[in-house]
């Protein structure tokens, strides 16, 4: 609690950690740092900007230029397949058209989005923790993922945009306040928003909130359609939207790492009703833990809005590799705020990195390992939010050992792209694979049995005013 505060710590919360373990950095140096890192990550931003995948012919390229030619009158016909939020920010980066490349012009819009969300995971661990230090960690993680330039700098993807309004309503959610406005709004740019769902509808419950708050989902989707919709775009196409996008493909998974990864054989008039029926039951029980859940802290509400993020991808068909892309924002947060999530951060990126190179690079082969070791993030989580308690903290010489396995793999995997791929390739790949995750999953396991209160004991912020400055 604050100081002179005679309030209470909520039942089940557990006591407030000391604050900012490990060396200080006086303000000046770590402004310095975050400023290097600020400028490396807009380098390579500009670096990377030019690659250029399949879908840039395919889809950006025409858009762009449709944008472009049209101006706000494009509005009328619906030229991209995304929601008009999209359409708005497309058309307004064509204003500088003939000042930058065209791909840079569109990657800009990621890259805002994305120095946004580690804006935000500054100010969400600073609130958790009151480190300065961990804080800019959580910055510097954020900007400089590895699927955050695959996503943005080098395929011009947008999940950074409805990631940044997730991250900002679960951050909202976790200490008190109401997240739902910018969870509607997070739904109005991509249904993939809906993966908070459990999360923020037991969040709403547990406080006691009117469930007319939900109603944010589509007011958010028709006030940002609005203009299109005066623009002389028909309601009905408006409103079809996500039921385009849903039509779009018909595979249990593209490229995804879950649970569908590893049941190619099972068809899809099966798999569709099965995933929907297994997903909506977790999500339910999800939100029935939430509402019931005694503690309040930070910390608790983070990893109980990541469980939400990966489990809901990691159970639906139909999913593709970037659909855990705000799974993999929030985990770095969480790790930010408790170092005994740092594995799970860690494993998330390279899950995501495995599928991306299925669809950049045509490399199939780590796509049913990432599936494998998001189950064991998802299990590992869930065993965190039954029992927090009784989670201990990797060794250094642990994380050591998964980021050397994560290494190898990643020299590995140029020589497995091709027609012709290294005749030893695929078979390296595949015994690496195999160590990364029976290491993380032992480590785990390791790490969920440490006793209550004793040498795996940890400590969480609690108190959800603002931190001294």
């Amino acid at each position: 609690m604050t100081s002179g505060s005679s309030e209470r710590p909520p039942a089940g919360a557990i006591a407030a950690s000391p604050a900012a373990a490990g060396p200080r950095l006086s303000p000046a140096a770590r402004a310095a740092i975050l400023g290097a890192a600020l400028l490396l990550g807009l380098g390579l931003r500009l670096a990377m900007s030019p690659y250029a995948t399949l879908d840039v012919g395919r889809y950006l390229r025409p858009w762009y230029e449709f944008a472009r030619d049209h101006g706000w009158a494009s509005l009328s016909a619906g030229f991209t397949n995304y929601t008009p939020f999209y359409s708005y920010l497309l058309i307004a980066v064509t204003a500088f058209d003939g000042r930058a490349p065209m791909l840079l012009l569109i990657k800009a819009i990621s890259f805002a989005f994305e120095l946004g969300t580690a804006l935000l995971a500054y100010r969400f661990v600073l609130r958790a923790t009151r480190s300065h230090n961990r804080a800019a960690v959580a910055l510097i993680a954020c900007w400089l993922a590895p699927t955050v330039f695959y996503n943005g700098a080098l395929w011009g993807q947008a999940d950074s945009i409805w990631t940044f309004f997730i991250v900002l309503s679960a951050y909202l959610f976790s200490t008190g306040r109401n997240g739902a406005i910018p969870f509607g709004v997070a739904f109005a740019v991509k249904a993939q928003a809906v993966f908070l769902g459990p999360f923020a509808l037991g969040m709403i419950l547990r406080e006691r909130r009117s469930l007319l708050w939900l109603a944010a989902l589509p007011a958010a989707y028709l006030a940002f359609a609005a203009p299109t919709l005066l623009a002389g775009r028909p309601l009905r196409g408006v409103l079809r939207i996500y039921l385009d996008q849903a039509d779009y493909f018909q595979a249990l998974s593209k490229h995804a790492a879950n649970l569908w990864a590893l049941a190619p054989g099972i068809p899809y008039s099966v798999g569709l009703p099965i995933g929907a029926a297994v997903a909506g039951a977790a999500g339910l029980a999800l939100t029935v833990m939430i509402d019931r859940a005694k503690r309040r802290d930070i910390e608790f509400n983070t990893l109980a809005a990541c469980l939400s993020l990966l489990a809901m991808p990691l159970l639906l068909p139909k999913m593709h590799d970037r659909y855990f892309y705000a799974f993999e924002m929030l985990s770095i947060i969480l790790a930010c705020q408790n170092r005994r999530y740092l594995l799970v951060a860690l494993a998330a990126q390279t899950s995501a990195i495995l599928s991306y190179v299925a669809f950049d690079q045509d490399i199939q082969l780590g796509v049913p390992v990432a599936a494998v070791q998001n189950l064991i993030l998802g299990a590992f989580l869930l065993r965190s939010f039954l029992r927090p308690g009784a989670i201990a903290e990797p060794s250094r010489g642990e994380v050591a050992g998964y980021v050397g396995l994560s290494a190898v793999i990643a020299g590995l995997l140029p020589f497995c792209r091709g027609s012709q791929p290294h005749p030893f390739a695929d078979g390296a790949l595949l015994l690496v694979c195999t160590l990364l995750v029976a290491h993380i999953g032992l480590v785990l396991l390791r790490v969920s049995r440490a006793p209550a209160g004793g040498a795996g004991a940890w400590t969480a912020q609690t108190d959800l005013s603002l931190p001294a400055e």
